[in-house]
């Protein structure tokens, strides 16, 4: 027979009002409101609260932020660690493989029956990638360099330009801030298109190609001597900032007057 499980241990408390039905030991996330967290790529809730008690939606119950749960079923490899599952609620030992899908590591067990389970605060991280070795600059390969700033540089239109990355496999929410950064060189009248494309491990090479950005130009006023930041934020849309996924954003200038050095892409983005 299957037993309900039995919160042993709770810290960090808190109350919530619930929007789904829920069991002790459930772990809860947010979908306009607090429902049964879910690693499922087409339905990522990331857990953020233990629920310590029963109740169902409308209904105000504790929760917590770390809990060592009982099971008398012994569902639990000891000193293995747990994720959120794909069953809504639940965890598992099991890492999720499905493209896309959450991987968030929750807790882990301490014997067979008992698991402690601490849900950590969302970390917010900064990335940075530096150009690919593909360009077809003036000065391709090696780049250049000015004022110490080194990379490929542009400086005429279809000097195309690289970078590559993978989106991390516990990320949640919208990307935060995606810029790319260019040393001025007096350059002036950017016109430059971007786009990208994404794929998961074993899926076609071109399984995504996010939303394509024309005309990008910088976000300062055209000035020399100073590092310039292009937003491309908009690459990385909601159908492609998934979990697990590889990517390559490829910079095409369609018109630029004197020459910019390409420093880097800088990502900032939520995992937990």
């Amino acid at each position: 027979m299957s037993y309900p499980v039995v919160v042993e241990d709770a810290e960090k408390l808190a109350t919530l009002t619930l929007a789904a039905t829920v069991n002790p030991g459930d772990l809860l996330g947010y979908n306009s409101g607090w429902v049964l967290a879910d690693s499922t790529v087409s339905t990522i809730y990331y857990a953020q609260w233990i629920a310590l008690e029963h109740g169902v939606s409308g209904q105000r119950i504790k929760v917590a932020k770390r809990a060592v749960l009982y099971d008398q079923d012994a569902p639990y490899t000891a000193a293995s660690l747990l994720y959120l599952s794909g069953t809504a609620g639940g965890v598992t030992h099991t890492r999720p493989t499905t493209d896309g899908d959450l991987r968030q590591v929750v807790g882990i067990a301490i014997d067979t029956y008992r698991a402690e389970i601490e849900i950590k605060p969302v970390q917010q991280v900064e990335v940075f990638i530096s150009p690919d070795t593909l360009d077809t600059t003036g000065e391709p390969g090696l780049g250049a360099a000015d004022a110490g700033w080194a990379g490929p540089q542009v400086d005429g239109a279809g000097e195309t330009f690289y970078f590559k990355g993978r989106i991390p496999e516990n990320v949640v929410g919208s990307i935060v801030a995606a810029k790319v950064l260019f040393n001025s060189i007096n350059a002036s009248a950017f016109d430059c298109d971007f786009s990208i494309v994404g794929a998961y491990d074993g899926a076609s090479n071109v399984q995504d190609t996010g939303t394509a950005i024309t005309a990008g130009d910088w976000e300062q006023a055209d000035t020399d001597n100073i590092i310039y930041t292009v937003d491309v934020s908009a690459l990385f849309d909601a159908g492609f900032f998934l979990p697990g996924r590889a990517f390559c954003v490829l910079g095409d200038p369609d018109g630029i007057t004197a020459d910019a050095t390409v420093v880097g892409l800088y990502m900032t983005y939520n995992v937990v």
